[in-house]
């Protein structure tokens, strides 16, 4: 019996094979970039000092990427000044990888420099060699050069004072010079010197005698999270293929880190296994679209060593059609399309955008909704409101899908605009423009409403101005160090003043759900700066209305 794999294919062209190293760094210029942490240049001067004993006759050459997350080609400007940096530059060295995302990040962009032609090393942490080495080979360049040091994410440090230079990155530094010199200067292997061939074989369907194991099977595989699945097999997926009128073969979007090919076709697949419906199809494709959205840097979340959850909220008539639960108990999974739609994005995360637990999702302890929750935005007469996608520039009779990426969780309470606000309020300060997407029932809404609260936007822009903290509590050096300054945000200059617990309103949005039973609000404060809310249109196929009278499920509860 024939299966579909999950797995998705990865266009192997454009492999990168290493530049050819160099015979010494004696009387050569080398290149010090750096990425957007106040250290790493810090640590790459140091370096260059005992590289100078060494090769009195070397010069050196210094460049920093000050954005977080972001691959150097993206960014115009300062792609034109990397290009121009090289020109009379011999060779690179690159630091630091300190944390999950910016590791991969920074790798991203140090195969950038291979590619441009100059011989290059990257510094990481030596538990994030694996993470380094991943976004290199997605980078269709597995055989780029690492050194691995001892040194932490010095991020938090409250300043790089001479007890830290001296006596952790200096000595840091030391441990690995040999290293160093070695990977700008050791001879090419053959292996390194060919391009790399990428093996799709994983990806392409399967044989087996029964269905049986089929479950097992496929976690052993890595595919899934060990839930029992619906095999995917060519009925299934075919049936599942009613839900969209694009060609089975069409690419959706290549998601990081993996740069998968996202098929329609792969989106089934992912989507039979969670135990989708051909309704729940339009939702999976407008969900893959946002993610990779510009605004979006992916990889922020699912392979930062923090912990995040996807929210993933459905705006328009389409919530009603597949019966998405926007009322009592909307954030619990209690209802089919909530349960199956969050499981599948996690399937997709998994198998197309290639993210596994310790190998990718580098998270320290993890994260409770790590695999998704999926709610609807409320379109009833209870919502005061225009629906959610309006404030993303849709047209109200649209349907759409936003996504956000939480972390922390508060519940509070309002019957007034002061209760209410004293409610939304509540979320840790992180050092960034952190954003909080707000699931608060009708009743709270209609509270700020009666207030004079007319729009969302108006409540935002209220919490965003008002909800303040002391100054004190800011973590000045990460955000000028780290170039975490939002764009137009003014910095207090005096920790004895107050700041805004919200730089922007740019991460913000609010979801009305829930019950009418009182008035509540959960926070799930969140990571502004890796990007979103994204929204996007939901298209649905010619068939949508057959098909929804045919899929949709509500169940009747035996009353006891």
């Amino acid at each position: 019996m024939k299966l579909y794999s999950p797995w998705a294919e990865v266009d192997g062209s454009g492999a990168v094979v290493l530049s050819p190293r160099l015979d010494t760094l004696d009387g050569k210029t080398i290149g010090l970039y750096a990425h957007f942490k106040g250290h790493s240049p810090v640590m790459l001067q140091i370096l260059s000092e005992l590289l100078s004993e060494r090769y009195p006759n070397t010069k050196f050459k210094a460049i920093q990427l000050k954005r977080d997350t972001m691959e150097a080609f993206n960014i115009p400007e300062f792609d034109r000044e990397l290009k121009e940096w090289l020109e009379d530059v011999d060779g690179v060295i690159t630091a630091y990888g300190d944390a999950g995302s910016c590791c991969m990040f920074h790798a991203y962009n140090t195969v950038y420099v291979e590619k441009l032609g100059k011989p290059t090393v990257m510094l990481c942490k030596h538990d994030l060699l694996k993470g380094g080495k991943k976004a290199a080979a997605s980078r269709l360049c597995p055989h780029l050069r690492f050194v691995t040091s001892d040194i932490p994410d010095l991020t938090w440090v409250p300043e790089l004072d001479e007890r830290v230079r001296e006596g952790v990155i200096r000595p840091g530094m030391a441990k690995v010079l040999d290293e160093v010199v070695d990977a700008l200067t050791r001879p090419l292997t053959e292996e390194e010197k060919t391009p790399f061939v990428k093996d799709n074989s994983y990806a392409q369907a399967l044989e087996v005698d029964n269905l049986d194991g089929v479950s097992d099977l496929y976690y052993r595989k890595g595919w899934t999270t060990g839930l029992p699945i619906i095999p995917p097999t060519e009925e299934a997926v075919k049936e599942m293929l009613r839900g969209t009128d694009l060609p089975a073969d069409y690419v959706v979007a290549e998601i990081p880190p993996m740069m998968g090919r996202a098929t329609v076709e792969k989106i089934a697949v992912n989507a039979v296994m969670a135990g989708c419906k051909p309704t729940h199809m339009p939702v999976l494709i407008a969900a893959v679209k946002a993610i990779v959205q510009p605004i979006v840097h992916l990889e922020g979340w699912t392979c930062s060593v923090a912990s995040w959850c996807p929210i993933i909220t459905v705006s328009g008539k389409v919530a009603r059609d597949i019966g998405l639960n926007n009322r009592a108990g909307a954030i619990s999974q209690y209802d089919q399309a909530s349960a199956c739609i969050a499981r599948a994005y996690s399937y997709i995360i998994m198998n197309i955008s290639g993210v596994r637990p310790g190998e990718e999702d580098l998270c320290e302890v993890g994260h409770e909704a790590r695999m998704g929750i999926c709610i609807g935005d409320s379109i009833s007469e209870d919502n005061p409101w225009k629906p959610l996608h309006m404030d993303f520039g849709l047209a109200e009779e649209d349907s759409a899908v936003t996504m956000f990426w939480g972390q922390e969780r508060y519940e509070g309470h309002g019957f007034d605009a002061p209760s209410c606000f004293k409610s939304m309020y509540r979320a840790a300060y992180g050092g960034w423009d952190r954003g909080c997407c707000y699931v608060m029932s009708p009743g709270f809404a209609r509270a700020l409403h009666r207030s004079g609260y007319t729009s969302r936007k108006a409540v935002l822009k209220y919490v965003q101005q008002y909800a303040r903290h002391s100054a004190a509590n800011v973590n000045f050096r990460w955000m000028y160090d780290n170039n975490h300054i939002p764009e137009g945000v003014m910095i207090p200059t005096s920790k004895d003043e107050s700041a805004p617990l919200f730089w922007t309103t740019d991460h913000m949005m609010i979801v009305v759900a829930g019950s009418n039973y009182d008035a509540t609000c959960v926070n799930f404060a969140g990571g502004g700066e890796h990007g979103g809310p994204a929204c996007e249109k939901i298209e649905l196929p010619k068939n949508w209305d057959e098909l929804v009278n045919e899929y949709t499920i509500k169940p009747e509860y035996h009353t006891y």
